[in-house]
């Protein structure tokens, strides 16, 4: 049974979702994360840490998708640990990465893994599959459709 510390803890990142990725207030990276916090991001090891970081990282993703929106799919909590299964969307409007503005809708899935210390984010662990995105705006030749293995695109 979840304990009240786990609750709080998913309501956080439920929020920061909501407000700092969804509605671009990353200021509250200010107020929510650790003054150390830690992002791990597959074969980024150059990224500073502190609350920074997030705003460095989510502002890249809304500056090149400014309608990015993150959906939660599952959110689970457990002891300190707040685990994310999300699906984003967004149109490529802005610089990424070198590749200018293409207009093409973006769907990516992935998942994340954050822990929590004292009421405030500490750790984040990202997974998320950026040559899909690359893939879908062109970068990376031939262009995935945004559906899941499997699905029918017709």
């Amino acid at each position: 049974m979840p304990t009240s510390i786990e609750e709080a803890n998913k309501a956080l990142v439920r929020y920061l979702i909501e407000e700092a990725l969804n509605k671009g207030n990353l200021d509250l990276a200010d107020e929510h994360f650790n003054p150390d916090y830690v992002v791990h991001i597959p074969s980024r090891t150059d990224l500073p840490t502190g609350p920074g970081v997030f705003k460095q990282v989510i502002g890249m993703w809304r500056s090149a998708f400014p309608d990015f929106h993150m959906t939660i799919e599952t959110l689970i909590a457990e002891g300190d640990m707040v685990a994310n299964r999300f699906t984003t969307r967004g149109t490529h409007g802005g610089m990424l990465m070198g590749v200018p503005p293409t207009g093409r809708a973006v769907v990516v899935r992935g998942m994340e893994f954050h822990r929590l210390a004292e009421g405030k984010l500490a750790e984040t662990w990202v997974c998320d599959d950026v040559p899909s995105i690359m893939q879908q705006i062109g970068a990376l030749g031939g262009t995935r459709p945004p559906g899941r293995p499997g699905e029918s695109q017709g």
